[in-house]
């Protein structure tokens, strides 16, 4: 990271109000693309004293890793707190190395699950409210896509905003599997509880009406 983003991000990390933890999936034997996460996620605590990393190896907690939906590597899961000062799983999840525009949809999870202001309308969040059973969103992107972080960062808003969501930013260069499952063609794709897409990028209200409708309309559930 050069100096110019480096002083950028630090203005970015200085209105964080709450800690906030990001778990680091990787393997004994891992791929490259661990060790450039790594290197990635590594130079974030350098900026900030309210960011912390705790790397889980999958080989030895995988019980832990199922915990989080995590079933490849490299993945991340973001913690932030809750009022009372405990842990607050943000169901916020990335699969894939964060790097080029994804990096963007990353430090804007971290900023708002550190205490940063919300970009969802307040009618959207009571749609949202109505979420009672666990849901799943995905989704996928790749690094050069820059209008990706739109769709990614709505998702993530609509996990932090309502727990029974979780919501997992795909880099498909690295998770081909999950594209081949979801008939990914071209990004950003969502796909919401297994059932409803949701093509390219979209007003924020029309996101969240296929969100409810896939809520209404999908058995596949998610993790809590």
């Amino acid at each position: 990271m050069n100096p110019v983003d480096q002083a950028r991000l630090r203005d970015d990390f200085a209105g964080l109000t709450r800690p906030v933890r990001l778990l680091f999936f990787t393997q004994t034997a891992a791929h490259p693309a661990c060790a450039q996460t790594r290197q990635i996620i590594d130079e974030l605590p350098l900026l900030t004293g309210r960011l912390f990393i705790e790397e889980v190896n999958v080989d030895g907690a995988p019980q832990r890793a199922a915990a989080y939906g995590i079933e490849h590597v490299p993945a991340l899961a973001i913690i932030g707190v809750d009022d009372d000062g405990h842990d607050r799983d943000s169901h916020i999840r990335f699969l894939g190395t964060p790097a080029g525009y994804e990096f963007v949809s990353l430090i804007r999870a971290l900023l708002l699950v550190g205490g940063g202001p919300s970009i969802l309308s307040d009618a959207s969040r009571r749609k949202l409210a109505t979420i009672d059973r666990p849901m799943s969103m995905w989704v996928f992107s790749t690094p050069t896509c820059h209008h990706c972080p739109k769709a990614v960062v709505l998702a993530h808003e609509i996990a932090w905003a309502n727990p029974h969501v979780t919501a997992y930013a795909v880099a498909i260069t690295e998770y081909p599997d999950l594209a081949r499952r979801y008939r990914v063609t071209g990004v950003p794709k969502t796909v919401v509880n297994g059932v409803v897409e949701i093509l390219g990028v979209v007003p924020e209200d029309t996101f969240i009406d296929e969100t409810l409708a896939g809520f209404a309309a999908g058995t596949e559930g998610g993790v809590l």
